[in-house]
């Protein structure tokens, strides 16, 4: 996600601080620049922590386009360098405007902003945290929340199942969400390191390169299929698989931006036959269940233990490394799922 760059009228004094920039394709560089001004209505936060959305943020960094024509990084927003890369930080209030109401200086927040030292955001953005939960949870947050939107517009029944191809963060997120609410859930990938990890979760998981792997899914199913799907693997391979593992009538949901192109009919033999839903999920269109309530919901349940996370989250690096994070990523490196950045010294 992308957020407008400070200002100079934003700016104040000269203490100074850092934040992770991509000034062109693979180039993630860290600027200098003034630590920003508290406003009337707003807090000044200091990070503690930032959470990597490994798909998101790895295409901001190679700079692939969503139009195809390299003009637009995201919906409305065009590709101009630099932009900020990132939008999940927990940090501490250093300041409170004059006009701010329910915060206080030292108080340990949550909000949607990229990697960088200091941030100054409205009060209608923060979440407040209850100490009783950990910092490297509560920083997943808006991470977990592509997965609540996922499941919200699947709109599952009680009693069905649900299968979630590709587990990276986005799919594991949406695995632990799935157990929350009780519902049956399958994981589906081709890398083992991933396989393994969601099993470690506790859900049954197949590849879809298994000879058997139809077999599996019926048996898993009862013969009938999956009720729902969430393809959460940013590829049309992973479509086709969705719609292979979903029973006639069932539904799939596409939360994952794809930037590569079909091999295949998706409304031709054998799929349109199976009277598919095909949805996808983006953004917080739900005035019931906006981005702040969806975020309360999912710390309510974070804070009882009903949410558990702590599998999906592998590794733990600097803020310095986050270029060298990216990197690895950009190559392939398939086991760096659930990334903490650490912009405090000792452990979170």
């Amino acid at each position: 996600m992308i957020f407008p760059l400070l200002g100079d009228s934003d700016l104040v004094g000269e203490a100074m601080m850092k934040r992770l920039v991509i000034n062109g394709p693979r180039k993630a560089e860290f600027e200098d620049l003034s630590i920003p001004t508290c406003h009337d209505d707003g807090l000044l936060i200091q990070a503690e922590a930032t959470a990597i959305s490994t798909g998101t943020e790895i295409r901001a960094y190679k700079c692939i386009s969503v139009d195809g024509k390299g003009e637009l990084l995201y919906p409305n927003v065009p590709m101009s360098f630099p932009f900020e890369n990132g939008y999940s930080m927990v940090g501490r209030v250093v300041e409170v405007g004059r006009l701010a109401e329910g915060f206080d200086k030292g108080d340990r927040v949550f909000v949607p902003e990229p990697h960088k030292e200091y941030t100054s955001v409205a009060t209608r953005e923060t979440l407040k945290l209850p100490e009783s939960v950990l910092t490297e949870h509560a920083v997943f947050l808006s991470i977990l929340g592509v997965g609540q939107l996922a499941l919200r517009k699947g709109s599952p029944e009680l009693g069905q199942n649900i299968a979630v191809v590709g587990l990276g963060v986005i799919g594991l997120a949406t695995v632990a969400l799935c157990q929350t609410f009780k519902f049956p859930v399958l994981g589906i990938d081709t890398d083992g390191h991933r396989l393994e990890l969601a099993g470690a979760m506790g859900i049954d998981v197949i590849s879809p390169e298994d000879s058997n792997f139809q077999r599996q899914v019926l048996e898993w199913s009862g013969g009938r299929g999956a009720d729902l799907v969430i393809e959460a693997a940013s590829t049309w391979h992973a479509v086709r698989t969705a719609m292979d593992v979903a029973r006639e009538g069932g539904t799939i949901v596409v939360v994952s931006r794809h930037t590569d192109k079909p091999d295949f009919s998706p409304v031709n033999h054998p799929y349109f036959g199976k009277d598919l839903k095909l949805l996808t999920s983006y953004g917080y269109a739900d005035d019931r269940w906006d981005r702040m309530a969806s975020m309360r919901l999912m710390l309510n349940m974070l804070e009882t233990g009903d949410l558990a996370i702590g599998p999906m989250i592998t590794h733990e690096f600097e803020w310095t490394e986050i270029p060298e994070v990216y990197h690895r990523l950009d190559e392939g490196d398939s086991e760096l799922l659930g990334v903490i950045i650490r912009w405090t010294e000792g452990q979170l």
